[in-house]
């Protein structure tokens, strides 16, 4: 039989990373509700992040481009990015306060690890190489985003 642990270590991702901590099962509750909690609080900050830059895309491609409403856009992206920040940093204090020092400690050199070997996200993609779109990538010119 699997642990619902056991599932989330095989799934990988953040899930799978504290899995990897051995949580109590008190632990797990209490992260498990904490995690919810900000997902309903982040979620309609993203959709509205989302209908911003779609606006701003639009505001951009009209013939003649409205520089005050682009700047209002940018600005009120720019207090929705504080603001989802904020959460997202009272949101990481509140997980490390539910572990213990080893948990921590096992946090912290996974995180030195992944700094160290220049990997980002669950997926362990390194920078733009996948984005053709980027740096002219898949143009033909040899170049292989390397």
């Amino acid at each position: 039989m699997i642990t619902s642990v056991e599932a989330q270590n095989r799934q990988g991702g953040r899930a799978g990373q504290f899995a990897r901590l051995n949580l109590s099962e008190e632990q797990q509750a209490e992260i498990t509700a904490l995690r919810s909690e900000h997902y309903k609080e982040i979620t309609p900050l993203r959709n509205k992040m989302a209908e911003l830059r779609a606006r701003e895309r639009t505001l951009l491609s009209e013939e003649s481009v409205d520089m005050k409403a682009v700047n209002k856009n940018i600005d009120e992206q720019t207090d929705l990015l504080n603001t989802t920040r904020k959460l997202q940093t009272k949101h990481q204090l509140a997980m490390r306060s539910h572990l213990t020092d080893e948990q921590l400690m096992q946090v912290q050199q996974r995180r030195q690890f992944a700094g160290r070997t220049g990997f980002h996200g669950k997926s362990g993609n390194r920078g733009n190489r996948g984005n053709r779109s980027f740096g002219g990538a898949g143009m033909g010119r040899g170049y292989r985003g390397i």
